[in-house]
C-alpha cells in the first residue's frame, strides 16, 4: 500500500489529512499539487480545482480521490485504528457538524476574509489588504471564535472525550488564521486559547504547522493591539 497526498503545505485542508494520517502512524508520501495554474489534468480529476486530492495504490495507479472530508472518511474506513470519529450516534453526528462548520464557515470567514487578503497580494509583490482583513476579524470572526469558545467549555476536545475529525478541521483553520499574525486573545476566549494550546502539542498536527509556518515567515503580519480585546 502506497498513499500519496497532494497538495500545499499553506491549505488546511491539505494539513488535515496529513494530521489524520500522522495520529494513524502510517507511512505516507506527499506530492506538491498547487491547484494555481494548474492544466486540464488537474480538473479532469478533480472538477471543482481543490487539494488535496489522494492517491492510494491498492486501488490501481489511476484511482484518485478529492476533497478532504471525501479522504478523511475514506481513510477512517480503510485505517479504523485510532478512530478519529466517535462510534456514538450522537456524537458521531455532532463531529459531522464541526467538520462541515470548519470546512465551509470558518474556511470562508477565515481562508477568503483573512488569509486571502494578507497572503495573496504579497505572493504577487503587492501589500497586504490590511483594513480588509481586520473588518473581518472585528466583525463575522468574533461570532466564530465565541461559538468555539463556548462549545469547548468544560472539555478538552469538540465532541466527547477524543480528538476527532472536528478538532483536526477547526485546528487547522486557527492555524490558517495564526500565518497572518493574528491570534485570538486568550482573555476573551481561553477555552479556545488551550483547545489550540493542546492540539499544537501533538506531534501529528505540530509536524505539518511548522512547516507552514516556515512557508508564510518572511510575509508581513497583522499588528492587533491586545487592547481591543480581540
Amino acid at each position: 500500500m502506497t498513499l500519496t497526498v497532494c497538495g500545499l503545505i499553506g491549505s488546511p485542508f491539505f494539513r488535515k489529512i496529513l494530521t489524520q494520517l500522522n495520529e494513524k502512524g502510517v507511512d505516507f508520501e506527499v506530492e506538491h499539487l498547487s491547484p494555481f495554474g494548474a492544466g486540464d489534468d488537474f480538473t479532469k480529476i478533480n472538477p471543482a480545482r481543490r487539494i488535496p486530492v489522494l492517491k492510494d495504490s491498492d486501488n490501481g495507479d489511476d484511482w484518485v480521490l478529492p476533497d478532504s472530508t471525501a479522504i478523511f472518511h475514506y481513510l477512517e474506513k480503510k485505517l479504523p485504528e485510532p478512530a478519529l470519529v466517535p462510534a456514538e450516534l450522537a456524537d458521531y453526528g455532532r463531529t459531522l457538524w464541526f467538520e462541515e462548520y470548519a470546512d465551509t464557515e470558518m474556511a470562508s470567514t477565515i481562508g477568503l476574509g483573512i488569509f486571502r487578503k494578507m497572503v495573496f497580494p504579497q505572493m504577487q509583490g503587492k501589500e497586504p489588504d490590511v483594513d480588509g482583513a481586520m473588518e473581518v476579524i472585528r466583525g463575522k470572526l468574533i461570532g466564530i471564535n465565541d461559538y468555539i469558545d463556548a462549545s469547548l467549555e468544560g472539555r478538552d476536545w469538540l465532541v466527547g472525550d477524543m480528538i476527532s475529525v472536528a478538532d483536526i478541521s477547526v485546528a487547522v483553520q486557527y492555524a490558517n488564521l495564526s500565518f497572518t499574525g493574528y491570534v485570538p486573545s486568550a482573555n476573551r476566549w481561553p477555552n479556545l486559547s488551550s483547545f489550540m494550546q493542546r492540539i499544537g502539542a501533538r506531534d501529528s498536527f505540530a509536524g505539518p504547522h511548522v512547516k507552514a509556518v516556515a512557508a508564510f515567515a518572511e510575509m508581513k503580519k497583522l499588528d492587533v493591539s491586545p487592547e481591543e480585546g480581540l
